[in-house]
């Protein structure tokens, strides 16, 4: 009981210096001028979708590369719910009967929210069978299968997702606040399941399959429960990021998002919800600060050649990988002392 109210009390504390983070971002993004507010936001949303990569990938220590397809489910969601029903008319004039319905709907953007997660989670719950049976490289490669099919079903369909041309017309409404909430929210669920019995049994396997399945240990059930939760949270990142951009297309959500997201995750740690902040966070702005370079913004109108930004943070990656493998934050978590116990 002792060792429960340590725990419980060490995940308190954890959660509140990330919302404590997630806020002074925020609040950033609130004070300051508009370049700020929106590179402020993009960083919040970045930290959502990280941080439901990180609910499967860290507590399962199976690396994922599919996980945008659950952002770009809620994305095209989110588009469907929220564009003005005049706009929705014009822009698809082809939709199958079943879906002809989608026409007439417009809802409110927490609505949007929510059923973008739980179509997103329902997507993640139709693959979960096969995923849960695969481990290790296989899992890793039958991830990156999943992206594959999402965009070519997405890019081929052109009558529901106009395809490679752009979903317009969606209304901005990703402020500071409503990311603040649902960056808060992330944290916490991500933190209430690794310290939950599906987690803490989830990563009992992550360290050791063959101790687990003969300790009695379902791994793929929980490894299925782990990846329709982050699913649901990356899904929910989705619909912030089509109300942040208000137009994209099929090729918005495929391989450069992901190597994105991969490069945040593993720079700040994978097997760490504070890790998974942290690297989203630093991420994020250490891009900026290179694209701005890239354009000359900081060095008196000289601009640094094209792709000066992807060879710094691949540069950095690597860095990473050799000196920190497990990343900056390695298994710690924020506010709590240093443990030597593997996977705690």
């Amino acid at each position: 009981m002792k060792l429960y109210r340590q725990n419980r009390t060490q995940n308190l504390i954890t959660g509140a210096f990330l919302v404590a983070i997630i806020g002074v971002v925020a609040l950033l993004g609130v004070l300051t001028d508009p370049i700020i507010e929106r590179v402020a936001i993009g960083a919040l949303i970045s930290v959502v979708v990280v941080i439901g990569l990180s609910i499967y990938s860290g507590n399962s220590g199976i690396m994922s590369f599919g996980h945008v397809s659950f952002m770009a489910i809620g994305a095209y969601v989110t588009a469907f719910l929220t564009i003005p029903k005049g706009i929705k008319a014009s822009m698809f004039s082809k939709l199958p009967d079943g879906l002809v319905f989608l026409k007439d709907i417009e809802t409110p953007f927490p609505v949007a929210i929510l059923v973008a997660a739980a179509c997103a989670a329902t997507y993640a719950l139709l693959t979960a069978p096969a995923m849960a049976r695969l481990s290790g490289l296989q899992s890793g490669i039958a991830t990156l299968a999943l992206l594959v099919i999402t965009f070519t079903v997405i890019n081929s369909w052109t009558d529901v997702t106009r395809g490679s041309s752009a979903m317009i017309g969606i209304p901005k409404a990703t402020t500071p606040l409503v990311v603040f909430v649902c960056a808060s929210v992330a944290a916490v669920v991500a933190l209430m399941y690794k310290n939950s019995r599906s987690g803490l049994q989830l990563r009992a396997s992550r360290e050791d399959p063959e101790a687990a399945l003969a300790s009695g240990i379902s791994i793929g059930r929980h490894r299925a429960l782990a990846w329709v939760l982050s699913a649901a949270v990356c899904g929910a990142g989705g619909a912030l990021y089509a109300a942040f951009l208000t137009t994209f297309s099929s090729r918005t959500f495929f391989l450069s998002l992901t190597f994105g997201f991969i490069m945040m995750i593993v720079i700040g740690g994978y097997l760490s919800t504070s890790g998974a902040v942290v690297g989203a966070l630093s991420i994020s702005v250490l891009q900026e600060v290179l694209r701005r370079l890239q354009d000359g913004q900081f060095t008196g109108g000289y601009a640094l050649p094209g792709g000066v930004t992807d060879l710094v943070l691949s540069a950095i990656l690597i860095l990473v990988l050799i000196k920190a493998p497990t990343g900056i934050m390695g298994i710690r978590e924020l506010g709590r002392p240093k443990l030597g116990v593997k996977g705690n």
